[in-house]
C-alpha cells in the first residue's frame, strides 16, 4: 500500500499540467527532428545523437524508440513527455522497491518520497530527452553490484547497463568503474563463460556503433586522443571550482525550489550564470531561477560526509557500495572538463535520496520523529512548487502564439527568427511544424537544415516573424511592429517588400 501511494503521488505531480509545462528546447527539437526522418524514410543509421563537447556519439536506439512514438502521435511531442513522466514515475517505484529490499522499509519510504515530490526531480522527469534514463541506469547499477554478491550472472545485467548508457547517455559511465574494479579485483574475469555471455549482450547494444566506427576512421574509439587537441584549442576548461560552486548550490536546491518559478527556467541550464560562461551574468538579472540557501548546501555536505564516513565503518557491502557511486558521482563532476550543467548531477541525486533516509531509520527514537517531520516539510512544500510552478516558457503558450500567428500569417510563406538569453533556441521550427505551418526557412536551420534540405525555401519569404522571450531587451527597436504576446514570449510580425 505504501508502494502504490508513493508511486501514485509520483505519477498526480509528474502529469499534472503536463500539457501547459512541458520544456520542449533546442535538444528535443534535435531528436524530434532526427527521429521524425525516421517516420518519413525507415531506415537504417547507425549512430543517434553526439554526446558532449567532444562529438562523441551515442547508438541509435533511443532515435528508433522516440520515431515510433512520434509516428503514433503524428509527431506531436506530447506523447514523449507522457513518456518521459512515465519514466520518472517508475523509477520513483524503483527507489522504494530497492529501499526496502536492500536497506529498510523506512529507507524506502523516506527515499521514494524524496524522489517523488522534490521539484528539481520532478521537473527534471518531466524532460523527454536522452539523459533522462540516467535515475534508472544508477539505480539499476547499485542493484546489479549488489546482487553480483549473491549470484555472478547479475554481471551479464551490469553489461546491459553499459550497453545502455552508450545508447542514452554518457553521465552514468563513471559509476562503471566501481563495477569493473569489483570485477576484477574480485576475479569474475577468470569465468570465460560468463565474460563471453557478457560480452555478447553488451555487443547487442554497441555494435551499430562499431559498423560507425569501421566506416569513420574510429571516431568514437578515438575520443580521449582529441581531449588534448580541444585543451590545446582552449575550446574546453578544467575548472573544478566552477564545477564545486555549481555542484554546492545544486545540493541547496534539492531540497528546495521557489513556488511560482517557471519550471523552464529551474532546469534550463542556459538560464543561470553557473552553468554557462560567468561573465554572462546578466542571465541571473532576468531568469527566475532558485539559488539555494547557504545552509541548504551545507546541510547537504554535512549529511553526505556523515553518510560515507559511517558507511566505510560498517561491514555492509550496500552501504560501502553506495557510498563508492555517490564520491565517484561527485569526483566525476568535478573533473570533467565540460560545463557545469545541472542535469550531470542526476545520478547523484538518485543515490543521495538513501542517504538522509538511511540515516533517519538509523535514528534513535527521540529524534526519529523530529527528522521525518522535517522530510515531511520538505515534502508539502516540494508538491507545493510542483503544482504551482509558471508555463511561462512552456509548451501550452507556445502553442497558443503559435496558432495566433497562424492566423496573422495565413498561407503566405514566413520565415522564423529567434530572440533571447536564456530562451532563444526553443524548438519553434519543430513546433510550427506540428501546431502550424512548416516555416520556409528558421533561424535554426543553419544546425538542424541537413535533416531536412527539402524542406528549406530559397527564396526570401514574405513575412518574418521574430520571436522573443519578451522579459529581455532587444538590441534592435521592433515596437514599430505588430506583435502578440503569450506567456513569457512575443512574436513580431514583419511583412517583408
Amino acid at each position: 500500500m505504501l508502494l502504490i501511494f508513493v508511486t501514485g503521488l509520483s505519477v498526480y505531480l509528474r502529469f499534472h499540467r503536463l500539457a501547459d509545462i512541458y520544456v520542449f528546447n533546442f535538444d528535443e527539437e534535435y531528436q524530434a527532428t532526427y527521429a521524425w526522418t525516421q517516420v518519413l524514410d525507415p531506415h537504417p543509421i547507425w549512430i543517434g545523437v553526439s554526446s558532449s563537447f567532444l562529438d562523441f556519439y551515442l547508438g541509435p536506439y533511443f532515435t528508433y524508440f522516440t520515431a515510433l512514438l512520434l509516428k503514433l502521435s503524428n509527431g506531436d511531442p506530447m506523447i514523449t513527455a507522457y513518456f518521459a513522466a512515465f519514466l520518472g514515475s517508475l523509477t520513483t517505484a524503483l527507489v522504494f522497491i530497492i529501499g526496502w529490499k536492500i536497506f529498510n522499509l523506512t529507507t524506502a519510504v523516506v527515499s521514494s518520497i524524496l524522489y517523488a515530490t522534490v521539484p528539481v526531480l520532478v521537473f527534471f522527469d518531466q524532460k523527454y530527452w536522452n539523459t533522462m534514463f540516467t535515475p534508472m541506469i544508477a539505480l539499476l547499477l547499485f542493484l546489479t553490484l549488489y546482487l553480483v554478491k549473491k549470484s555472478v550472472w547479475f554481471w551479464v545485467g551490469f553489461a546491459a547497463l553499459l550497453g545502455v548508457i552508450f545508447e542514452t547517455h554518457l553521465e552514468p559511465a563513471p559509476l562503471m568503474m566501481v563495477g569493473f574494479w569489483n570485477f576484477i579485483k574480485g576475479g569474475y574475469w577468470k569465468n570465460f563463460k560468463l565474460v563471453l555471455v557478457g560480452f555478447f549482450v553488451f555487443a547487442l547494444f554497441y555494435w551499430p556503433l562499431a559498423v560507425f566506427d569501421y566506416n569513420h576512421n574510429f571516431s568514437n574509439l578515438t575520443l580521449f586522443t582529441r581531449i588534448g587537441e580541444r585543451f590545446g584549442q582552449s575550446k574546453i576548461t578544467f575548472d573544478p571550482a566552477a564545477k564545486f560552486r555549481s555542484l554546492f548550490d545544486s545540493m541547496g536546491r534539492f531540497w528546495y525550489l521557489k513556488e511560482g518559478n517557471p519550471n523552464a527556467d529551474e532546469i534550463n541550464i542556459s538560464c543561470t550564470s553557473l552553468s554557462v560562461k560567468s561573465e554572462l551574468k546578466t542571465i541571473d538579472q532576468y531568469a527566475k531561477r532558485s539559488y539555494a540557501p547557504l545552509v541548504l548546501s551545507l546541510l547537504t555536505v554535512i549529511l553526505l560526509l556523515y553518510f560515507i564516513w559511517r558507511a566505510f565503518k560498517t561491514k555492509l557491502w550496500q552501504y560501502k557500495l553506495l557510498a563508492l557511486l555517490l564520491i565517484v558521482s561527485v569526483v566525476a563532476f568535478l573533473i570533467f572538463p565540460g560545463g557545469s550543467s545541472e542535469y550531470y548531477t542526476l545520478q547523484f541525486w538518485v543515490l543521495f535520496t538513501f542517504v538522509p533516509a538511511i540515516l533517519i531509520s538509523q535514528a534513535t527514537k527521540k529524534y526519529k520523529g523530529l527528522l521525518i517531520g522535517l522530510i515531511l516539510l520538505v515534502v508539502l512544500l516540494g508538491i507545493k512548487t510542483v503544482i504551482n510552478t509558471s508555463d511561462e516558457f512552456s509548451l501550452g503558450p507556445k502553442k497558443i502564439l503559435i496558432s495566433k500567428v497562424m492566423d496573422i500569417v495565413g498561407n503566405e510563406p514566413f520565415s522564423i527568427e529567434g530572440r533571447g538569453i536564456c530562451h532563444d533556441y526553443e524548438g519553434w521550427r519543430y513546433l510550427f511544424k506540428v501546431y502550424g505551418r512548416v516555416p520556409a526557412q528558421s533561424y535554426t536551420d543553419k544546425n538542424l537544415g541537413w535533416l531536412y534540405p527539402e524542406e528549406i525555401s530559397k527564396e526570401p519569404p514574405k513575412i518574418n516573424v521574430i520571436l522573443s522571450e519578451d522579459r529581455i531587451p532587444l538590441k534592435e527597436d521592433l515596437s514599430y511592429l505588430q506583435s502578440i504576446q503569450e506567456g513569457g514570449y512575443r512574436a513580431y510580425i514583419r511583412k517583408n517588400k
